[in-house]
């Protein structure tokens, strides 16, 4: 569309300027021809001045008349001169004119004129009267007069017929552009026609796509207003049911916390009687008693070891904490002091990187995330294998990783998310099952991960991140 306008917009301006041209060329030759036309009538005009009444003619009576003056005669010669020069000049731009211009009669008027006055003087002499000078030197100078004013209306005649020539041609060219002028704007007019009535088509789709946007719009922001109804409705409504979560779960930890409390005394007691009595009756006890007051016994003992790891899981979730830059290295020698024993049962070799980048925590709750980790890898080794356990860090722009890796029996991944379960063990290993549970409870506060890789058989590695903290000190009230 764009090509065929520009097109035509030039085709356009094309005959407007042939045009225009054809106008100027027209008005130049016209100018040319009624100069040629002025040219020689001027000389015409001239060379009648010349042999008229106030010239050669004149003059060469008067000096018949006056022959006593003799500045008739030179007055005559002198328009005999200019008038010759003057016929000259006719027939030279008449020929140019015409083809071809011959003025025989003027030129024979001329030269007996010529004749006469060179007479003149010598007749003059003789006392020759008036009367026989007339008769003698008279000159019938009509046929050239006829043969200059002919000459003259034939010139007028061709000026006009070629100015009429000249008016007719440009009238031609000019209407055959000025048709194709009127052409090439009923093409632009009708391109612009049918461009309108495109645009106008197009805007009457778009006039229509556009309610049926609003219609659809419309619909769209009723349907947005009652999702966004719902929306808050169920907002309103999860964070009633959040409130009710919290109020449960302070209550459930402070139930937790009171029974583990209430029911540690005692147990203790009931451990330490158990402990006397079979002290005491050692020696009176059937096999069968024996055995039922050894279960008792090693029941209390993990009973008591259920509530120390429930009022530390309580007292996690319901404390502050403040963090640090802790050194991990002297918190894993710390734990590994603890566990002296445990690892020298295992047989077990833990090896320590030198160096381990310092982590962003609470130092308390680090250790014990360290020694629930160390104790795990202890509890679960593989028998047919020396235990090995590595420790090391990585890190990066956001974050800090402890990584502790056993070669123990490993974890199946379908137990991955399972093991971080209150209560859950999966074997029946020594255990209170509330470890990991403890774990991942310190990581949340610190708002970070606890990552498991590991396949039954294969050992284990758990990894603990914590962020990366700018500052040396970070309170976390959570």
């Amino acid at each position: 569309m764009n090509t065929k306008n520009a097109v035509l917009t030039t085709l356009l301006l094309f005959f407007i300027t042939l045009e225009v041209l054809i106008a100027l060329d027209y008005e130049s030759k016209q100018k040319e021809l009624n100069q040629k036309r002025v040219a020689i009538y001027t000389e015409i005009n001239e060379l009648k001045s010349q042999i008229g009444f106030v010239g050669l003619i004149d003059n060469f009576k008067n000096a018949i008349l006056r022959a006593e003056d003799s500045l008739y005669i030179d007055k005559a010669s002198e328009n005999l001169r200019v008038a010759t020069i003057q016929l000259y000049k006719i027939e030279l731009q008449g020929g140019l004119i015409l083809g071809e211009l011959k003025m025989p009669g003027t030129r024979d008027m001329l030269t007996a004129y010529r004749e006469r006055l060179t007479l003149l003087p010598s007749l003059l002499d003789k006392n020759t009267n008036v009367r026989e000078l007339g008769s003698y030197l008279s000159y019938d100078d009509e046929p050239s007069h006829l043969e200059i004013e002919a000459i003259y209306q034939k010139l007028s005649a061709l000026f006009a017929s070629q100015l009429s020539d000249l008016l007719d041609r440009s009238l031609k060219l000019g209407l055959l552009v000025m048709v194709a002028l009127l052409l090439t704007l009923v093409a632009i007019i009708r391109f612009f026609f049918k461009k309108q009535q495109a645009a106008l088509e197009l805007s009457k789709a778009l006039n229509v796509k556009m309610e049926s946007h609003e219609i659809d719009m419309a619909r769209s922001q009723a349907i947005l207003l009652s999702v966004m109804q719902d929306v808050e409705k169920e907002k309103r409504q999860a964070t009633t049911l959040n409130k009710k979560l919290i109020n449960k779960n302070k209550q459930m930890e402070q139930f937790i916390y009171t029974v583990s409390h209430d029911l540690k005394s005692p147990l203790v007691t009931i451990a330490a009687f158990s402990q006397k009595l079979q002290a005491e009756l050692v020696d009176t006890l059937t096999e069968k008693q024996s055995y039922r007051l050894n279960r008792i016994i090693q029941n209390a003992d993990n009973m008591e070891l259920l509530l120390a790891d429930l009022l530390d899981l309580s007292r996690i979730v319901q404390q502050a904490i403040t963090t640090t830059n802790v050194n991990v290295n002297v918190v894993i020698e710390q734990q590994c002091l603890a566990l002296e024993e445990a690892i020298g049962e295992a047989n077990a070799r833990i090896n320590v990187a030198k160096n381990l980048d310092p982590v962003s925590a609470n130092e308390r709750l680090l250790s014990e995330v360290i020694l629930n980790l160390l104790s795990n890898a202890l509890r679960y080794l593989e028998p047919a294998r020396p235990l090995i356990i590595e420790i090391f860090t990585t890190k990066t722009s956001s974050a800090t990783t402890l990584h502790i890796k056993d070669n123990g029996i490993g974890i199946d991944p379908k137990y991955h998310q399972l093991i971080f379960d209150l209560f859950e063990r999966l074997s029946t290993t020594k255990g209170s099952g509330v470890g990991l549970t403890i774990v991942k409870t310190i990581m949340d506060k610190h708002k970070g991960r606890v990552l498991i890789e590991s396949q039954l058989g294969e050992g284990c590695c758990v990894s603990v991140k914590f962020p990366n903290v700018e500052q040396n000190t970070n309170t976390n009230t959570n």
